[in-house]
């Protein structure tokens, strides 16, 4: 049903340029500067147009590099946080069992009491 309604509205989309284009079709002067040139009206808005979505979509792709490679970045800088909070890790763990083994391997000394 979804298919069907877009299939609909593309055909109505269409037909609706068709008569926009049929309807523009007398010629316009259009100036470059160094030149002036006379194309039909829907020629223009349609060049128009396609230059609109280009740009539009160069800028969309632009800050969206730009997202990338910031997140890029972030990623890497928490990827080196997490190995140097790693190493941390291992080296207290170690000093934590060396400890605990230095204390259970020194020999307890009796402790004698005199009397006096």
């Amino acid at each position: 049903m979804k298919n069907q309604w877009r299939l609909v509205s593309a055909l109505v989309i269409a037909l609706v340029v068709i008569i926009f284009a049929i309807l523009n079709v007398e010629p316009v002067r259009i100036n470059f500067g160094v030149t002036a040139v006379h194309w039909p009206l829907i020629l223009v808005i349609v060049i128009t147009l396609i230059l609109g979505v280009v740009t539009a979509v160069l800028m969309a792709t632009v800050n969206e590099s730009k997202k990338r490679s910031a997140h890029a970045e972030e990623l890497a800088a928490a990827q080196a946080k997490i190995e140097k909070l790693t190493a941390e890790n291992k080296q207290l763990t170690l000093r934590l069992n060396n400890k605990g083994k230095q204390k259970r391997s020194v020999p307890e000394q009796p402790t004698t009491t005199t009397d006096k």
